[in-house]
C-alpha cells in the first residue's frame, strides 16, 4: 500500500493559510516523517490525506486509487492522535476493539483481534483497565493497537510522542518503528521534533510556509541541507553569511575560510554552514582555517560538551567530548558547505542557530 500526493493544495476558508504544491510518495512499508516549524502546513498534510479536509487542487491516491474525495471511513487509515483520543470508560480491551465493531466484526472475534493486539504492544496484563488507569506511555501502545488492529492501508501519527517525557519518547521511538516495521505499513509521523525524526524515519520532509523545502533520507537531510531554512531547523547548525573572495576563499564574521566555492562567483553573498560536531579543538597541522577567541558559553550536555567561542565579529559552537578547556579551533575544508542564500533573504537574515 502507497500514498501518493500530487501536486495537493489547499487553503483555510478566508485565511491566506494552507498547503501549496505539496508532492510526495510514501511507499509501501516506508516510514516518512515530516517536520518543520509550527504552522508550517504539515498536520494540514496529515488531515488532507486522512479525509478530513477536502483538497482544492491535486490528487491523493492510495494503492493507486484516486481517493481525493473519498470519505474518511472509506479510505481504511490506521491514525494515532496526540491525545490518544481513547474512551476513558472502557477498558483497554473494548477501546482496541471498537474499530473493528464500526466495521461489524462478530463478537467474538473483534475480542480476540483486540486481545491479540493488546498482546502485540506488550499490555496484555493492563487489557481490562481504563485509560485513565493507564501511563502516557501505556495509553500510547493502546492507541497504536487501535490504530493497527483492523489492518489500515497505511498509518497516520500526528505528534504521537509530545505528551511524552523525554525518556519515555525515546522508549516509544523504538517501540512505533518496531510495529511499524513488522506490519510494513507505509506511515506518516508527523512530529516538531527533528531528533525524533532523524531516528525513526526512512524519509524526512522539511515544511515551511505550506511548502515542502527538502525531502529525503535523514543523512542526506542532515548532511546535504538543500538551504540556510533547511540547515538551521534541522539540527545544531553554525551559519554564517559569507562573501566570495575566489574559488577556494570565503571571507565570514570569523574571518576568512579555505573551502570549495566552485560554482560561486567572486563577489556573491552565500550562506556557510558548519556543523558543530564538525569542529575541531586545538590548532590544525597547517594552520588552515584555525581561529581563537574567547569562551562566551561553556554547556555539560552528559556524554558532550557544547561552547561557544567568539572569534573576530562572529561566534563558532562547538561540540566534542573534550572535557578541557581551549580557545582555539580549527575547521576542516571538508566539513564546510557553501549554500545559496534563501530567495528573498538579505545576507544579514543568516545566522547561526
Amino acid at each position: 500500500m502507497s500514498v501518493v500526493l500530487e501536486d495537493v493544495g489547499f487553503t483555510y476558508p478566508g485565511t491566506p493559510v494552507g498547503v501549496e504544491n505539496i508532492s510526495l510518495t510514501i511507499g509501501a512499508g516506508e516510514f516518512v516523517a515530516v517536520i518543520g516549524p509550527s504552522g508550517c502546513g504539515k498536520t494540514t498534510v496529515l488531515k488532507l490525506i486522512a479525509g478530513f479536509l477536502t483538497p482544492d487542487r491535486g490528487r491523493i491516491l492510495l494503492d493507486g486509487e484516486d481517493a481525493t474525495r473519498l470519505p474518511t471511513r472509506r479510505r481504511e487509515l490506521g491514525i494515532v492522535f496526540q491525545n490518544y483520543a481513547l474512551f476513558p470508560h472502557m477498558s483497554v480491551a473494548d477501546n482496541v476493539a471498537y474499530p473493528l465493531k464500526l466495521r461489524g466484526v462478530p463478537a467474538a472475534e473483534r475480542r480476540a483481534r483486540a486481545l491479540a493486539a493488546v498482546d502485540m504492544v506488550g499490555l496484555s496484563a493492563f487489557a481490562g483497565r481504563r485509560p485513565p488507569q493507564l501511563s502516557g506511555g501505556q495509553q500510547q501502545r493502546v492507541a497504536l493497537a487501535r490504530a493497527l488492529v483492523f489492518q489500515p492501508k497505511a498509518l497516520l501519527l500526528d505528534e504521537p510522542l509530545s505528551a511524552l517525557d523525554a525518556a519515555r519518547r525515546v522508549e516509544m521511538r523504538d517501540e512505533i518503528r518496531r510495529l511499524q516495521q513488522a506490519h510494513g505499513i507505509a506511515t506518516l509521523h508527523i512530529t516538531h521534533d527533528q531528533e525524533e525524526a532523524l531516528s525513526m524515519a526512512d524519509k524526512v520532509v522539511v515544511m515551511a510556509q505550506g511548502r515542502i523545502l527538502q525531502a529525503g533520507t535523514p543523512t542526506e537531510i542532515y548532511e546535504r541541507p538543500a538551504s540556510p531554512t533547511v540547515a538551521a531547523f534541522v539540527g545544531q547548525s553554525n551559519l554564517w553569511t559569507g562573501r566570495v573572495r575566489d574559488e577556494r576563499h570565503v571571507d565570514t564574521p570569523i574571518g576568512p575560510l579555505r573551502a570549495d566555492l566552485a560554482g560561486f562567483a567572486p563577489g556573491s553573498e552565500v550562506c556557510v554552514l558548519v556543523r558543530p560536531e564538525r569542529v575541531a579543538t586545538g590548532p590544525s597541522a597547517d594552520g588552515t582555517n584555525q581561529f581563537s577567541g574567547s569562551i562566551v558559553r561553556d554547556r555539560f550536555l552528559g556524554s558532550l560538551r557544547r561552547f561557544d567561542l567568539s572569534i573576530g565579529d562572529g561566534t563558532v559552537t562547538v561540540e566534542t567530548k573534550e572535557t578541557s578547556r581551549t580557545d582555539t579551533i580549527h575547521i576542516a575544508e571538508t566539513s564546510i558547505q557553501i549554500l545559496p542564500l534563501d530567495a528573498g533573504q538579505h545576507p544579514s537574515e543568516t545566522r547561526k542557530q
